[in-house]
């Protein structure tokens, strides 16, 4: 079953557009942005990014990018956005950030409706693996998933997606479990071996370049038009068990009681084909 979504998301990606799309990226400062812009803008995409006053611009640094400058919390700077880039496919992959209104649930419902009212192609998403209700089902799919702490959010992101699937606009919504990533530390590199499945009981990790990637070979992709997707990366388990092993580790000393595992950030070499 995992065989034949991967394969069927191939094909579509082979498919992909023989000419420019005008897009705009919402959340393209971040990690997972920032390297989306990058493959559009040289691909030769027409690429609005959407940053905040405050948002740095460094990682675009050198790449052809236009500049839409809001707050995905104001609506009237998301609909000026819309109305100066007037974009063929939107992507959102926005992060929440402490002490600030969360960007997820309704500014990104707002999204949609502005995607579906200025003709739209495409609206890509970056949502989280438990997406939806807190459920006992769930939770019991996803142990790894701290839904005391994130319930909220996962049901905020469960409400955009029901907004995409509602909406007359092609969707492809990609739900992401771990990127690999601790504090202090750089993300570890790209596998070149991360996929998308629509098994929907796959967790997985997956590092920030190979998320991106993925994504941006979803645009304009007849493979991808309205799925749900799970991203994940089989040769990173040796990583993500390290990273489990610290997230629930039950004693102080992590590097005691986790050091015989892989530590997150050491490369690992992609297998051949």
């Amino acid at each position: 079953m995992r065989y034949l979504a991967v394969l069927a998301l191939s094909l579509g990606v082979a498919a992909g557009p023989a000419q420019a799309e005008r897009v705009i990226v919402f959340g393209a400062t971040g990690n997972t942005g920032s390297r989306i812009v990058k493959h559009l803008a040289t691909a030769g995409h027409d690429v609005t990014a959407f940053v905040r006053p405050t948002s740095t611009r460094s990682r675009l640094t050198g790449y052809d990018v236009d500049y839409a400058v809001g707050d995905v919390t104001e609506p009237e700077t998301v609909s000026a956005a819309f109305e100066r880039s007037k974009p063929e496919v939107v992507i959102a992959v926005l992060q929440s950030r402490r002490g600030q209104p969360s960007p997820h649930g309704e500014p990104e419902v707002r999204m949609v409706d502005l995607a579906e009212q200025h003709g739209t192609k495409q609206f890509i998403y970056l949502s989280s693996v438990g997406a939806g209700p807190d459920t006992e089902e769930k939770r019991a799919l996803y142990p790894d998933i701290n839904f005391d702490l994130f319930a909220e959010g996962l049901a905020r992101k469960g409400r955009v997606e029901d907004a995409l699937r509602a909406s007359p606009v092609a969707y492809t919504i990609i739900r992401s479990g771990s990127i690999l990533v601790e504090f202090g530390r750089e993300p570890p590199p790209g596998t070149g071996r991360g996929y998308f499945t629509e098994d929907q009981t796959v967790m997985g990790p997956i590092t920030y370049d190979d998320l991106a990637v993925l994504m941006a070979r979803c645009l304009g992709a007849s493979g991808c038009a309205n799925k749900t997707y799970h991203a994940t990366d089989d040769t990173l388990w040796p990583e993500y068990n390290h990273w489990r092993c610290r997230r629930f580790a039950e004693t102080d000393d992590l590097d005691a009681e986790c050091d015989h595992l892989r530590p997150i950030g050491q490369t690992v070499k992609p297998r051949e084909n």
